[in-house]
């Protein structure tokens, strides 16, 4: 469903419906941002972490998974956060952020974004991944080790296996 309504509006632009692709874009990063995940607190991931055993292999592979997607969240808020300043002419619209226009009016993935972050085929299917990534990561630090994976949900897959294996 997320994945089909980026979809659609990148479509959208194309018509003679009177909206610019600054808007269109406009909105979709104003709908990514209230769907974005909060930042992890880093006290509460420490607590969690010392509660679960914080060397133990696993519990280190967690914390490092963990940082990489608070990484890939903090892009994302500020890149989209930025974009709709630009839009609206309160900040410069620079090369960095023409280019995330661009692949988001598109339904790609920006290019700051793929830097850290993984490959998928549309913006929607990636963002979707983020917040499925995310879900397990919080489900994990803030219960327990979770008895099923997602292999692919992960940064670091050969990690996991490591830390598994020890």
């Amino acid at each position: 469903y997320f994945g089909y309504d980026f979809e659609c509006s990148a479509e959208r632009g194309g018509g003679g419906g009177g909206e610019t692709r600054e808007s269109i874009v406009y909105q979709l990063a104003d709908d990514m941002l209230r769907k974005l995940p909060p930042q992890y607190n880093a006290f509460e991931v420490r607590e969690n972490l010392n509660r679960m055993g914080v060397l133990l292999p696993m519990n280190i592979f967690l914390r490092q998974e963990i940082d990489r997607m608070q990484k890939v969240i903090k892009r994302v808020q500020s890149s989209l956060s930025d974009l709709k300043l630009a839009i609206d002419g309160t900040i410069v619209m620079s090369p960095a952020l023409k280019e995330s226009l661009d692949a988001m009016y598109d339904a790609r993935i920006p290019e700051s974004w793929m830097k850290i972050s993984w490959e998928s085929t549309t913006l929607g299917f990636w963002y979707t991944e983020l917040l499925e990534r995310n879900s397990q990561f919080c489900t994990w630090i803030n219960t327990d080790r979770p008895k099923v994976f997602w292999m692919t949900g992960f940064f670091n897959c050969q990690g996991f296996l490591t830390a598994m294996r020890q």
